[in-house]
């Protein structure tokens, strides 16, 4: 089951094709290659591994059909990057616990100059990424989301999404601090509801592109 909605000029889908893909991991690479360095370069501009073959991407796209923004999708049982590449994150005294309708988000980046733009009052593409990750949530029964982010980018959310820290902020590629969190997707309705009904009803809100029976408008 592949998500595809539409948010203003912007087009949000599952990455299903080779030239999807790739576009997916150049726009990778000029993030976790050129600018955070948390990965070494690639001669082919692609930053790609392994958790891409069992993984679901989801790809915006704006008016151009050009590739923004990306995020990427692991449902459990399947291996985290959090449980090998990630773990130096983790506090040694609490041990990284997956459980079912659980996945781990990975990857999610915009492309540098789109990142100021608005889409919605003060919304960003950054918001509209998670927006979709909630909405894939809905279609696969996730409910609970692991996910390793950077710090400055953390505290800019947290008044969004209940994140939960898990340890301290480490520093890992070129002097990047970054955390594990997890966001439990009931916990982010109960307080949205209660203290941004807005944004509650604009992250629920998905206009269809495809035939109703395809996407969940329920929360959970």
């Amino acid at each position: 089951m592949e998500l595809i909605f539409q948010e203003g000029d912007y087009l949000i889908k599952t990455l299903s094709t080779h030239e999807e893909m790739e576009e997916a991991f150049r726009l990778r690479h000029e993030v976790f290659v050129d600018e955070l360095k948390w990965v070494p370069a690639s001669p082919d501009g692609m930053e790609k591994d392994r958790y891409d073959a069992f993984a679901d991407s989801l790809g915006v796209f704006d008016a151009d059909n050009r590739l923004v923004g990306h995020v990427r999708l692991i449902p459990a049982p399947l291996p985290f990057m959090v449980e090998k590449e990630f773990a130096c994150l983790l506090p040694k005294d609490k041990p990284f616990i997956k459980v079912s309708k659980m996945a781990e988000c990975t990857r999610i980046c915009v492309k540098k100059n789109y990142r100021a733009i608005t889409i919605d009052s003060s919304l960003t593409l950054g918001h509209l990424l998670y927006k979709a990750v909630y909405q894939w949530g809905l279609m696969q029964d996730v409910k609970l989301l692991a996910a390793v982010v950077e710090r400055g980018y953390y505290h800019y959310l947290k008044s969004f999404f209940p994140f939960e820290l898990l340890g301290n902020f480490s520093t890992i590629g070129d002097g990047v601090k970054a955390g594990v969190i997890t966001v439990n997707w009931r916990s982010f309705e109960v307080a949205a509801r209660e203290k941004r009904p807005e944004f509650l009803q604009w992250m629920t809100n998905l206009p269809a592109l495809v035939p109703a029976q395809w996407l969940r408008h329920a929360l959970y």
